[in-house]
């Protein structure tokens, strides 16, 4: 069920894992799995157009790897008891079933419309499909340049960045203090915040949208006591897990909104898996279960469940959301816990914020990289890295791995990394922060 990442990645490696299986794809798209994270791009025009961010052609699947894939056709009911699937053909309407020995849903997110007067207005646009962005284009090219963005998350700033390279002008609207909260701690997130407004980009932090003005079509939006002209509204606030079915057939849901699964992406119903953004997964830092919507997490997961939904013995691990983006020409990167949310947790992280070069400072092309890390002052454990700037994506893959070995900060300061004047610093700046915090956590246990 579901044929984004997960459901694809599932689908695949069941075959893989049992070459004799019968293996169906349901989605109620019309086109097969393709890179939602490019959606962006493709609006900007870094990608040429919208196709070329779909994967395989729906050929590929039958002819390829014998998969039955069904597109615009909808689940509509599951029937663990006895073990079976309702669907609707959505072209004709026409009902069937399909019976499973094992079953993998991967129903993904559903975006969330916050209760603003005024957001049925026509103008106002999710982003989470490529009909999605077929529509905004095609509305754009009939409209003038002002657009504003409900939510500073990576889908907003994705897009307010996209918008920018397209000529439009974007006025984003935060109701938290910072841009990037899931992301970043504000002292990281200023940063990339204030190279957006110096390029062109507006920013209402600590507001939110009381109304979208216009009579049919979106005229302004009301924010923070302003009236900001828009012709469009892109609501970029949030998105749920998409577990409407599940619930309904007794699998469990847990606190966090998503399917529960256990390490082999098994539900509490026999012979039925979940994976991706419908589902919860285990923090790495902390073990509890959180939603990690990230298409690395849905692939890995899908992998898992479609494996094991075969036959086999796949284990996922837990994840430490690590994550990366480019913004207003910024590497953004992220991994483990915010400030925020640790705090939340009970965690009173102690926490060292550097900036560094990337490469000798007399070689021409040297770039500043600011590397904000964060331990656990009780046992030294490294639960947090935040970078910004060239290679901050490879220096959050390196904290993600330690993290998942459970290195303290101690150990990780004695990292070695390589030296060469064009291409890395004696110090990179991990390390640095490493050393910084090492200082801090030792001056606070002092202080104790």
């Amino acid at each position: 069920m579901g044929a984004g990442a997960a459901g694809t990645t599932a689908a695949i490696q069941a075959r893989r894992t049992d070459r004799s299986c019968e293996v169906s794809l349901v989605t109620k798209e019309a086109e097969p799995e393709y890179s939602r994270c490019g959606l962006p791009y493709a609006l900007s025009g870094t990608v040429s157009h919208l196709e070329a961010l779909i994967s395989h052609p729906a050929s590929f699947y039958e002819s390829v790897n014998k998969i039955r894939l069904l597109l615009k056709t909808e689940c509509t009911r599951l029937r663990p008891e006895e073990k079976s699937v309702e669907i609707v053909d959505l072209q004709t309407g026409g009902r069937g079933e399909l019976a499973y020995d094992a079953l993998v849903i991967a129903t993904g997110a559903i975006p969330t419309l916050p209760p603003i007067r005024g957001i049925d207005k026509k103008g106002v646009f999710v982003i989470r499909t490529l009909d999605d962005i077929r529509s905004l284009i095609t509305y754009t090219e009939a409209h003038t340049k002002p657009v504003a963005i409900i939510g500073a998350g990576l889908i907003g700033t994705e897009m307010a960045d996209a918008l920018m390279k397209k000529g439009f002008e974007a006025t984003i609207v935060e109701m938290l203090p910072e841009i990037l909260p899931a992301m970043l701690d504000s002292d990281m997130a200023c940063i990339v915040r204030e190279r957006a407004e110096r390029q062109g980009i507006g920013i209402l932090k600590g507001a939110t949208v009381s109304e979208i003005l216009g009579a049919e079509c979106v005229e302004g939006i009301v924010a923070g006591g302003q009236t900001i002209r828009a012709e469009v509204v892109i609501v970029a606030a949030s998105v749920k897990p998409d577990v409407r079915l599940a619930r309904e057939a007794g699998v469990e849901i847990g606190e966090a909104g998503g399917i529960v699964v256990n390490d082999r992406m098994a539900t509490n119903v026999n012979g039925v898996y979940a994976a991706g953004d419908c589902t919860e997964t285990r923090c790495a830092v902390t073990g509890m279960r959180v939603q990690i919507q990230l298409a690395t997490t849905a692939v890995r997961q899908g992998l898992v469940a479609g494996a094991n939904a075969a036959g086999g013995s796949e284990i996922y691990p837990p994840s430490t959301g690590v994550a990366a983006t480019k913004l207003f020409g910024l590497e953004v990167s992220c991994a483990g816990l915010t400030s925020n949310t640790a705090e939340r947790l009970g965690l009173s992280p102690t926490s060292a914020r550097v900036t560094g070069s990337t490469r000798l400072p007399y070689m021409p092309d040297a770039q500043e990289v600011t590397v904000k890390l964060l331990c656990n002052p009780k046992d030294g454990r490294l639960v947090g890295a935040q970078i910004v700037g060239e290679g901050a994506s490879w220096r959050a893959n390196f904290a993600s791995l330690a993290m998942h070995a459970k290195l303290t900060v101690y150990e990780f300061r004695r990292m070695e990394t390589c030296y060469s004047p064009p291409l890395a610093p004696v110090w990179d700046p991990l390390t640095l922060a490493a050393h910084a915090l090492e200082r801090k956590l030792e001056a606070f246990r002092k202080a104790c």
